[in-house]
């Protein structure tokens, strides 16, 4: 029984953030919950899990759980006690970088393969500390604000997400590739509305040679049993974002057109956390997965890692 995707919605392009400021991460991730739900014609209270895995939040808030603020905001299963169903919701922060949407993935297949739930909301979003939009996509901060998220289920056929693979890169000269950070000397009063972003000069490179790599070696370990190799001509490519022309360079890459892939457009920067959703609903709404049978996620991030998964489309039930 694997996991599908039931809905899969974008923060709104004219959200305002709510109470919290235009750019804010908490206003984004619940805009898009909540327009993941209309899409699937559920209510809050249909939701038993929420898992949140935006890494650059509001004012860098640490505690309480941002998963918890976003449940709240939605309104899922608030005062179960006093509900028809007596259900209670749990949510989450599960922070991986790019590859936390797929780690979600994971953990949401637990949870539904256990009947622990029967539907699980994956939210993500990222926005500068100082939730002033005009501060992201820039080379300062590199992200974009925005939002996602995905509503997922069990299915009873062969359709859904399978395995999630994952693959690191050592880092070179003991670097991450990617670095972000607070310094607190320099920042002082500040620090709710600051961060530092820093990338080294070759991050790029290493990112495209640890996501061919990763392919591959999802190849490998997908090939049927007959020893017939898994082929990616009717495959579409949903990557994380970096850069603008990551996805189209990673397809030339692995030999394939660079259709094969989809670049995200319309955000302004990386989305991020959020990319996998936006170049899975951007297919959608463009009709990329026309004569396609598989989406392939990908993403790679800090660390460097990467997680991939190949999602097999349910027959006649994408939404």
């Amino acid at each position: 029984m694997p996991t599908v995707i039931t809905s899969a919605a974008l923060a709104p392009a004219d959200t305002t953030g709510g109470p919290d400021g235009p750019g804010s991460s908490i206003g984004h991730a619940a805009a898009a919950g909540l327009a993941c739900l209309e899409q699937a014609g559920l209510a809050p209270a249909d939701v038993d899990v929420l898992i949140n895995v935006g890494v650059y939040r509001d004012s860098n808030i640490v505690e309480p759980s941002v998963a918890a603020l976003i449940q709240k905001r939605i309104g899922i299963n608030l005062d179960y006690l006093h509900s028809p169903e007596r259900r209670a919701a749990f949510s989450f922060d599960l922070m991986n970088g790019a590859c936390g949407m797929l780690n979600a993935v994971q953990a949401a297949d637990a949870l539904l393969a256990t009947a622990s739930a029967r539907r699980v909301m994956v939210v993500c979003a990222d926005t500068h500390p100082s939730t002033d939009p005009s501060r992201a996509g820039t080379p300062a901060f590199p992200y974009a604000s925005t939002g996602a998220a995905l509503l997922l289920e069990h299915t009873d056929d062969d359709a859904g997400f399978g395995r999630v693979h994952h693959r690191t890169l050592p880092g070179a000269n003991g670097g991450h590739g990617v670095n972000a950070y607070l310094p607190l000397p320099e920042v002082g009063a500040d620090g709710r509305t600051s961060i530092v972003v820093e990338r080294d000069d070759d991050v790029l490179e290493r990112m495209l040679d640890l996501a061919a790599d990763s392919v591959r070696g999802l190849l490998d370990a997908e090939d049927g049993t007959d020893g017939t190799r898994l082929a990616l001509d009717r495959t579409l490519l949903v990557t994380s974002q970096p850069s603008p022309a990551f996805a189209a360079r990673l397809a030339k890459r692995l030999g394939l057109a660079a259709d094969a892939a989809v670049t995200v457009e319309g955000v302004h920067g990386d989305p991020h956390t959020s990319a996998l959703v936006h170049g899975y609903r951007q297919a959608l709404d463009t009709g990329r997965l026309t004569g396609h049978d598989r989406v392939l996620f990908l993403a790679v991030g800090a660390g460097l890692t990467s997680a991939a998964s190949l999602y097999r489309l349910p027959g006649g039930s994408i939404q």
